[in-house]
């Protein structure tokens, strides 16, 4: 996972980066609530130019899930530009 990534991540759950893991979850961090879920959200869509879906953004399973299918996201935006 990238250190942008992280580093937002960390910031809007007010933690420190060493504490994310890729199988980090809401179970595993007590500050990651329903609230700071949707902030985490709002803010990787924000700082990456993405979009997620309804059905994604309430289906993540962890840290790593999150990562992977923004990565995809991003990916996606940067072929549509070639």
């Amino acid at each position: 996972m990238d250190n942008i990534f992280l580093d937002n991540v960390a910031r809007v759950l007010n933690v420190t980066v060493d504490m994310l893991k890729e199988d980090s979850t809401a179970q595993t961090i007590p500050e990651w609530d329903s609230l700071n879920h949707w902030r985490v959200v709002e803010t990787l869509e924000d700082v990456f130019d993405v979009e997620f879906t309804m059905d994604e953004a309430t289906e993540f399973k962890n840290l790593g899930d999150i990562y992977k299918i923004l990565m995809e996201k991003v990916n996606k935006v940067k072929e549509k530009s070639k």
